[in-house]
């Protein structure tokens, strides 16, 4: 971030209007080139046509410089997009952190930065929210809202605020240990389910192990539907996500294992034993985090009084539409696999062929759903991309958190109910991909990877289950090898878009995907897989 507030080598401030026209010919004329190379830009494979400024509002009284811009993006192939970018227009003195291009303005040469990495600009954000702004754009309204979590007397210039890396598809500054901001960068028309899951779970369902929403920044549009900018939530302190965590115990655990293997001759039956002795902390860890999972769905099923949350039973329809989507999700990836297979490496090439034998099983397999509508299990609001990285270790356990969606997808299927398994499918998949990464998948650790995936998935599913089962509705069947029939149908979904994305990005790493499909398909109905 740059620690200098906007500079200018004019006398005056700029009129809105000469800023304003600035800022469409930056939009249409440097934009294009500049947005492939922002880490949440989200198509950077497509080729960028043209890009317009659709709105344009001021950050507020106390951002001099800062412009909240709504840019649509149209590309050579494939539907248009719209994108959030706060922005900072200020002298070209010195070059912020976040320098996104050039610009004149009445005459005066400028720099166009992102304000995200400006300071003042942050806690000018931070402000409006607190003080429950309205700002007028041209052609509709920005509000900044607080919500009940802001804290109370909060001395917005004492938070000193910190953008955070790595993110892909958003971007978030930190304001001290107090609060987190994350502005949402491809937006759409329609509720946030971020916004709208963690506000109800703040409010209605009083859930703790998720961020408290503390405000949030919407756009109203003379016509249309208001889009979420910006959510606001307090800050979780912690030791770091889940995944990490997962990675760091599994390194251990590979080193210790090795150390042994050094000493004593490792039969199956002792490597078990050694895993399950080594691992029982991060086990006991994974049972708590399957019971906070079961907790929040149970939570989400709660609010009978609330159309957006409330729980509904399971249809046929429900069942057959899941079914048949899922079906057309395997013809193409067992025809994108038939493509691309003399190009894998041989395991996998191997398993490959293996899946592609398997096919009319697979396809049987999805009969697994049928139950869920017999036996009058409900669809409820889920995470909908629920993964060990969305979780953080905290003191007393872990915290959920993003509970956006899947990015890709609009906010009207993203906010759809589902079946709770959908879930905890993410979860079990998520728990392949680390031992994938921190032991591998061939050699003398597979066993190893094998044995902890099992304690995982067990430990998972002894704490969700019980859980889950105080829900006032019913969430799961009772009996556990439909369960498991079921949970395996959820389990090859994502499997399957796992594979199609490793074979578009990375192809070395399809094996991961195809064991889990293998081993959904040796698995016996009544066992975890």
């Amino acid at each position: 971030m740059a620690s200098s507030a906007p500079r200018s080598s004019r006398d005056h401030p700029p009129a809105p209007e000469a800023v304003a026209a600035a800022l469409e010919r930056f939009v249409a004329e440097q934009l294009p080139a500049v947005l492939p190379r922002q880490r949440w830009f989200g198509s950077e494979g497509r080729r960028i046509v043209a890009a317009r400024l659709r709105d344009l509002a001021p950050l507020g009284p106390r951002a001099p410089g800062g412009w909240w811009s709504l840019v649509d993006v149209e590309f050579e192939r494939g539907a248009d997009e719209t994108y959030a970018l706060p922005l900072l227009v200020c002298g070209d003195t010195r070059a912020p952190g976040g320098m996104l291009g050039h610009l004149e303005v009445e005459g005066v040469p400028g720099l166009v930065a992102d304000a995200l990495d400006e300071p003042l600009s942050c806690r000018a954000l931070l402000a409006a929210i607190g003080e429950d702004l309205s700002v007028r754009s041209r052609r509709g309204v920005i509000r900044f809202l607080r919500a009940p979590a802001f804290p109370a007397g909060a001395a917005f210039d004492a938070l000193v605020p910190k953008r955070l890396g790595g993110e892909q598809s958003n971007t978030s500054v930190v304001y001290g240990d107090a609060l987190i901001l994350k502005a949402f960068r491809r937006i759409a028309p329609g509720t946030n389910p971020e916004r709208e899951m963690t506000g109800f779970l703040t409010a209605r369902a009083r859930f703790p192990h998720v961020p408290q929403l503390a405000g949030a920044v919407e756009y109203l549009p003379a016509e249309g539907e208001a889009v979420t900018l910006a959510v606001l939530h307090r800050f979780a302190p912690n030791r770091g996500d889940g995944w990490s965590w997962a990675l760091g115990h599994l390194a251990e655990l590979r080193n210790f294992v090795a150390t042994r293997g050094r000493h004593e001759p490792l039969e199956p039956g002792r490597l078990g034993e050694l895993v399950r002795d080594f691992s029982a902390g991060t086990v006991a860890s994974l049972r708590l985090l399957g019971g906070l999972t079961g907790a929040l769905h149970a939570g989400l099923a709660g609010a009978p009084d609330d159309l957006a949350f409330a729980a509904e039973p399971i249809s046929s329809r429900d069942v057959a539409r899941w079914t048949e989507r899922i079906a057309a999700d395997l013809g193409l990836t067992l025809e994108m696999l038939r493509a691309r297979l003399p190009t894998l490496p041989a395991p996998a090439r191997g398993r490959g062929q293996a899946l592609l034998a398997a096919g009319p099983a697979l396809y049987a397999s999805l009969e697994g759903l049928a139950p869920l509508a017999v036996e009058g299990c409900c669809k409820i609001r889920v995470h909908g991309d629920y993964h060990l990285g969305q979780t953080l270790r905290t003191d007393d356990g872990f915290v959920i958190l993003d509970f956006e969606g899947e990015p890709v997808r609009p906010p009207e299927e993203r906010r759809a109910k589902q079946c709770a398994l959908k879930d905890v499918a993410g979860m079990l998949r998520s728990f392949d991909y680390a031992v994938a990464t921190a032991l591998g998948e061939e050699g003398a650790l597979s066993a190893v990877g094998d044995t902890w995936r099992r304690l995982a998935v067990e430990a998972f599913l002894d704490g969700y289950l019980p859980a889950a089962a105080k829900a006032p509705v019913r969430l799961a069947p009772r009996a556990r090898p439909t369960l498991h029939r079921a949970l395996a149908v959820f389990e090859l979904d994502k499997a399957l878009y796992e594979v199609r994305y490793e074979l578009d990005h990375r192809p070395t790493w399809v094996d991961v995907p195809l064991r889990g499909l293998a081993r959904l398909l040796l698995a016996g109905p009544a066992s975890p897989v």
